[in-house]
């Protein structure tokens, strides 16, 4: 830790000198509350210093949301996985061939709506 006088640089969150702030009625500031609860967070402070930092892009239920469906479809495309393992391996030889194509095109559409959910994660 830093200590007066020791020449080392201090942390930027200890240099914090701006103030931000606004002066609001009471309705201004309900509706700020509400919006801040249906964001997910409990204290309307925390939720204006995740505005400020950039970290409220999603509410916390929303991504949370996004993150379980994340899982799911990286469970639906291991088991595409394993059916298109067993169809090359001739374990399973009683499909179509508009079977296969169900099967190349769903598993094609898992990687990419995964993959739209991880560029909005990110």
């Amino acid at each position: 830790m830093a200590r007066a006088g020791d020449g080392k640089e201090r942390s930027n969150r200890r240099r914090r000198h701006n103030l931000l702030q606004k002066r609001v009625d009471d309705d201004e500031l309900d509706g700020f509350i509400k919006r801040a609860r249906k964001a997910g967070f409990q204290d309307y402070r925390d939720y204006h210093g995740a505005l400020i930092s950039g970290e409220a892009g999603f509410d916390r239920r929303e991504r949370h949301d996004l993150l379980r469906i994340h899982g799911e479809l990286g469970k639906q495309g291991s088991n595409l996985n394993q059916l298109a393992y067993a169809v090359n391996a001739g374990l399973i030889t009683a499909l179509s061939p508009d079977d296969l194509r169900v099967i190349h095109e769903v598993s094609t559409e898992v990687e990419k709506a995964a993959a739209l959910i991880r560029a909005l994660l990110a």
